[in-house]
């Protein structure tokens, strides 16, 4: 009578433990994304960068999907851009139905019409952080792919600004960058700087280990005058090897408006 119990017990141990993993598998299944189902990837250029982005819906292993409408949960490279600047659209072969235009901080959308064929987009005339969104039909199916974008407005005025390394301080943590103001304007620029990096005929954002913090003091650089500024990017990026480059914001006031442009450091680390 003890053993008729005592495996009575034990069956019923065993059916408890069966019935909780059956249910935590169920459970775990509804919540983990599957990003094997992602169906095409598209890519915009402009200039000389390009970033990518996958369609913009993923889909849960129990068949349902999300769209990516909480943008904070994603992270994308950044796109600067101009007024008027053509963004180039690669690998759609397919038809753009709509392109919307939301605000990063806001998350909102913006009521901006953007001019766009299905070669390219032409920037809008708005200033700041944005993300793109558009509609396509690939293949038979209406799709939406996300881009983050920096809008910025420029005169076209290109403003002699020297900049380089100084002698023996690169290594593969950092370098300190000499500018030189060689232009009849006066120029601000602040802390942040971002780093690209060139493969496949490209510059691409360098991948980051850490999430990058700038203080936002605005510093001047007034005609004539010299500087010099030392990065240091090991906790951003970590230890660099091969060929990349500092990308770096200047600005200048005309009238009431502030006009910001890039300036670029190349250097390679064998």
């Amino acid at each position: 009578m003890k053993k008729k119990s005592i495996f009575l017990i034990v069956g019923i141990v065993l059916v408890v433990l069966i019935l909780v993993v059956f249910l935590y598998c169920n459970l775990k299944s509804d919540t983990d994304l599957d990003i094997s189902k992602i169906e095409h990837i598209i890519s915009i250029r402009t200039n000389d960068k390009k970033i990518e982005a996958s369609t913009g819906s993923f889909c849960y292993k129990n068949g349902s999907c999300i769209d990516k409408i909480d943008f904070q949960d994603f992270k994308y490279d950044i796109m600067s851009s101009f007024y008027d600047n053509k963004l180039y659209i690669d690998n759609l072969d397919g038809t753009i139905k709509s392109i919307e235009l939301f605000d990063y901080s806001s998350k909102t959308f913006i009521d901006t019409k953007v001019e766009f064929t299905n070669e390219y987009i032409i920037t809008p005339s708005i200033s700041g952080p944005f993300i793109l969104k558009i509609n396509a039909v690939y293949e038979g199916k209406s799709i939406d792919y996300y881009f983050m974008t920096n809008i910025s407005k420029t005169s076209g005025e290109e403003i002699n600004l020297k900049i380089e390394i100084k002698e023996n301080t690169l290594t593969n943590v950092g370098l300190t960058m000499m500018v030189e103001n060689l232009s009849d304007r006066d120029l601000e620029y602040g802390n942040p700087y971002s780093i690209e990096k060139y493969e496949d005929g490209y510059w691409k954002s360098a991948s980051t280990i850490n999430d990058l913090y700038f203080t936002m003091p605005a510093f001047s650089l007034k005609k004539g005058e010299s500087k010099e500024l030392s990065i240091n990017w090991e906790y951003g990026y970590g230890k660099l090897k091969g060929k990349y480059r500092i990308v770096k914001d200047f600005s200048y006031k005309e009238n009431d408006d502030y006009i910001s442009f890039n300036k670029y450091l190349e250097f390679e680390i064998k």
